[in-house]
């Protein structure tokens, strides 16, 4: 492939392994929606080539975007020193630094490929700016009493404390007035503050959950609106605001060149697009709106429900995406489960909680032993919930311990069992057995009448389902879907070499690689590594 030659048909898994997914004999294998080209999207920044980068916090990865060719590089693997960058900013000499907002770390990448840690001891960081005139590097923090800090560039974990006590600050920049604009999330506000005396001033207010800023060419200060996916400009000598960008919320970050066009981020969408700042109109996609993962796809009333990490989705059978609900703006965790019992959606955090979806659309705590403000997407109960399912119309709850518990949905526990396994992975259901995976031992335990039958022989087993004659595994670490008869007789993969995981190893996030069982029989697959949903249908 040329150097300007288009990539576009290339998914985010493709670019480090060749997949060719193929069914076995007696199957055929569809897609039901198509592969994403990016592990998500969130913090945005023109390089001095030209090319975006991109921040896919939850790839572990950074990507960088040719726009007028559609040339999407790896401009940093995951597997790297680089873990789990949100937002990102150049200095002069050509590095780039990575709020590691999860890890509490600033990281720098030299032009080299050689990587760095700066700051190892920066709770929650997350906006990252440096300043074109003097290329000093500020960053602050997303979390209650919040700081903000200049970084010194050449001496590990050395700060100076700007301000401090500031709540839910995000991605910053540096204004013509040489003080940093910043972001309250929650707050709906941007503030600006003086980097010499640390004097803060709210300069905008009543704004819908700003995430980002950065200044127009015409000196306007530019705002993302995440819960009413806007980019509006606002002029600070009259107070006149000019919407911009308009599309789907959860807008993350944007940037903007010297030709007028702004990029824009959506880290719920995991979608990056180019458009025209004069009209607002869409120029260029390089990812249109899909799948973080999808972390758990489950069989619901009509369709599927889908847990996303940042949304929770509903799917018809033909791959179309409905958010129900998305990270930071009405859902308080990041999803890694889902089930649908009774009509009702039942999530679970990646902390290890379960929320129910009540019919006003708000999610409550049904079970999980953790408090304090979003304390959902930050902490992880250690004694806590590991998978979710449904099995003969109850809600089945797998524990990181090995116990198997079946719940109300007003939280009361129904039973509560050992399962003999080390931890639970993957768990499902129906009138007859229980199934359940614990992908670190590479066993599967169908619990029944009788004795529990253990089928082992499996690489890394996650997602779980029963059909009347057999059980049905993702093993992750085969990259395979496989049917194993209930007695444990007869095995077979019946889809093989899927986008199965990530393509490179990395610290676990929660995600899953699903399976469920459609009304008509069909094997639904959640391939969260290129994002795509497959069909295995029976000849």
């Amino acid at each position: 492939m040329s150097e300007n030659s288009s990539n576009a048909t290339v998914s985010r898994f493709d670019i480090y392994l060749d997949t060719s997914p193929s069914a076995a004999s007696g199957w055929t294998l569809e897609t039901v929606r198509e592969p994403s080209r990016l592990f998500g999207a969130n913090g945005v920044r023109l390089h001095a080539d030209g090319r975006l980068w991109i921040s896919e916090l939850v790839g572990e990865h950074l990507s960088a975007w040719d726009a007028d060719n559609d040339v999407l590089s790896n401009a940093s693997p995951m597997g790297s020193e680089l873990r789990g960058p949100d937002d990102i900013a150049f200095d002069s000499e050509g590095i780039v630094y990575a709020a590691e907002t999860m890890n509490g770390r600033i990281t720098g990448l030299r032009a080299d490929g050689t990587y760095f840690v700066l700051v190892d001891e920066c709770p929650a960081v997350n906006g990252i700016t440096v300043d074109p005139v003097t290329d000093k590097l500020y960053v602050d923090e997303m979390r209650e009493g919040g700081r903000v800090l200049e970084i010194d560039k050449h001496e590990r974990n050395k700060v100076r404390v700007i301000a401090e006590n500031l709540d839910w600050l995000n991605a910053l920049e540096m204004g013509p007035d040489r003080r940093l604009y910043m972001p309250q999330v929650f707050a709906g506000t941007v503030l600006a503050v003086d980097p010499e005396s640390g004097a803060i001033e709210t300069v905008v207010d009543g704004l819908a959950h700003p995430t980002a800023v950065k200044f127009a060419p015409d000196g306007r200060l530019v705002v993302a609106q995440a819960s009413i996916g806007e980019v509006t400009a606002v002029d600070l000598s009259t107070g006149e605001w000019t919407r911009l960008v308009s599309l789907e919320p959860g807008v993350d970050n944007f940037d903007i060149d010297e030709r007028g066009y702004i990029y824009v981020s959506n880290f719920v969408e995991a979608s990056v697009a180019r458009y025209s700042m004069e009209t607002g109109e869409l120029d260029k996609v390089l990812s249109a709106g899909s799948f973080l993962g999808p972390y758990q796809i489950a069989s619901a009333t009509e369709g599927f429900v889908a847990a996303d990490h940042g949304s929770v989705c509903r799917v018809d059978r033909e791959g179309n995406l409905a958010r129900l609900s998305r990270l930071l703006l009405d859902q308080p965790f990041v999803a890694v489960g889902i089930a649908e019992v009774g009509g009702v959606l039942v999530a679970l955090t990646q902390a290890g909680e379960v929320f129910r979806r009540d019919d006003s659309g708000d999610w409550v705590k049904i079970y999980g032993s953790l408090d304090g403000a979003n304390s959902e997407y930050f902490g992880q109960d250690s004694d806590g919930v590991n998978a979710i399912g449904v099995g003969d119309g109850r809600l089945l709850v797998g524990m990181r311990h090995g116990d198997v518990v079946v719940l109300e949905l007003d939280g009361t526990v129904t039973s509560r069992k050992p399962s003999g396994l080390a931890t639970i992975t993957g768990i499902s259901g129906d009138g007859s057995a229980i199934v359940v995976s614990d992908e670190t031992a590479g066993s599967v335990l169908v619990l029944g009448e009788g004795e529990p039958r253990m089928l082992n022989g499996f690489k890394r087993p996650q997602g779980v389902a029963l059909t009347e004659d057999y059980v049905v595994v993702a093993d992750q670490g085969e990259r395979q879907i496989v049917c194993v008869s209930r007695d444990g007789e007869r095995r077979g993969a019946v889809a093989v070499d899927l986008p199965l995981g990530l393509p490179r190893l990395q610290a676990d996030d929660g995600r899953r690689s699903s399976v469920t069982i459609d009304k008509d029989g069909s094997i639904i697959v959640g391939c969260d590594g290129d994002g795509s949903i497959r069909r295995l249908v029976r000849n």
